[in-house]
């Protein structure tokens, strides 16, 4: 909607239906009526949700992004801003730093690296009781307004505030969707790519939210470089002035940053192969016969690769460096190509990583390729090896990740997780 000069496409949060943004009597419709005097919005439902087709399950969060992706494609939004608001906020994080040069800025509201609390001791995010309340409320009275205390605060006792909430609820998604989303809200942790968002980035907070309390808007800005914090006056998640205030921050900073070029690290998976034992099998078998092995190695891998969206990015002697957009492909690339190589006599193991990468020429550099490398040395035969930040980004991918416990990594001032990765 819209025809003005800078194209703006919104990520939406938890659930949402675009319908409602052509209705001026509800807050999505007023918040795009107004950025839509100013610029050309873009506004979309994602899978399950809205008029979107239904699913059976939340797809993980990188699946998430190539719809995004797919989106922007079809509308021919070539290098929008990008409004991430509430659970819609690490996704746009993910897409900016996987596709900088996609993004144009990057604005984010009422959202959070992780909306659950982790550490004991943790201040803010929602508990486990609290996690299990709201599946509570979304069984009994989904469609009738649930939660419209937890969104609107003492609004929601207004009369009709309720029945609009709930009424906006049917029109979104089915009870089922909803605690399935409820579910992907909870394991959300993108805190370890944050560092990896080189887009310019404004976060907007206020205190009093009860979804992304203000806590979470300071975070996220001292783990971007170079983000900007706005606080916003106090207020519920939807207090009244968001009709306002979120297209004046939006169009302020996004107007400021028309001109941003694009980031040149990006972020990345990274997964490194290794055949085992290699120079046994090559005494055993020969040259020639060993030639003949490495070209069904190569021929195998770059079907299985494809089938993932990978890149090969180079021979790394008796293995392969490959790029990946997302972790959940890496992983279950990784998974395929076992079985693939190990009936062709090729025993292989591998790492899976993901963080910032540069590219300078043909080689790709940055401390994410180092880390992926030492990871795939540790694996044993036939396994799977990822880091952490690959398990958190996998949440809902169906994929099961075993603690293998922290190792320090040669080179590395820290220790590393690592996580023998396996299917349900």
């Amino acid at each position: 909607m819209g025809d003005g000069d800078i194209p703006i496409a919104m990520v939406p949060g938890w659930v949402s239906n675009i319908d409602l943004y052509d209705d001026p009597t509800t807050t999505y419709g007023g918040m795009s009526q107004r950025m839509s005097e100013m610029a050309t919005l873009l506004v979309w439902d994602k899978r399950g949700t809205g008029l979107s087709d239904p699913v059976s399950h939340v797809p993980p969060i990188d699946e998430r992004m190539d719809d995004l992706r797919a989106v922007l494609d079809d509308a021919g939004f070539d290098r929008p801003a990008l409004v991430g608001v509430s659970e819609g906020g690490p996704m746009s994080l993910l897409f900016a730093a996987t596709y900088p040069d996609r993004v144009r800025s990057l604005v984010l509201y009422g959202t959070a690296a992780r909306f659950s609390q982790e550490l004991p001791g943790q201040s803010w995010g929602f508990t486990p009781g609290e996690i299990a309340a709201v599946h509570e409320d979304i069984e009994n009275h989904w469609g009738e307004g649930a939660l419209a205390e937890l969104f609107f605060g003492a609004i929601a006792e207004v009369p009709g505030v309720r029945e609009m909430f709930g009424r906006e609820q049917r029109l979104s998604a089915s009870p089922m969707m909803a605690h399935m989303l409820w579910d992907a809200v909870s394991e959300i942790d993108v805190r370890d790519i944050l560092a990896g968002v080189r887009t310019p980035t404004r976060v907007l907070g206020r205190r009093g939210d009860r979804i992304a309390p203000f806590e979470a808007a300071l975070e996220l800005a001292e783990g971007i470089p170079n983000a900007e914090l706005r606080e916003l006056p106090p207020g519920e998640h939807y207090a009244v002035d968001l009709i306002d205030a979120l297209p004046e921050a939006v169009m302020e900073f996004v107007g400021e940053q028309a001109h941003a070029k694009p980031a040149e690290r990006i972020l990345s998976t990274v997964m490194f192969t290794d055949i085992v034992g290699s120079t046994a099998l090559l005494a055993a078998q020969g040259d020639d016969h060993w030639r003949r092995q490495l070209d069904d190695h190569d021929r195998l891998f770059d079907t299985v690769l494809a089938r993932y969206g990978g890149r090969r990015a180079k021979h790394t002697g008796d293995g392969i460096f490959a790029l990946f957009d997302g972790p959940t492909k890496a992983a279950r690339c990784g998974l395929d190509l076992v079985p693939a190589l190990a009936t062709h006599g090729i025993p292989i193991r591998a790492g899976v990583h993901i963080g910032e990468c540069e590219k300078r020429g043909d080689e790709w550099s940055g401390m994410a390729v180092h880390v992926g490398a030492r990871i795939g040395a540790m694996a044993g035969v036939g396994e799977v090896l990822t880091s952490r930040t690959v398990r958190d980004l996998s949440a809902g991918s169906g994929l099961v990740f075993e603690d293998r416990g922290a190792h320090r990594l040669k080179g590395l001032p820290q220790d590393t997780e690592g996580f023998r990765v396996k299917v349900a």
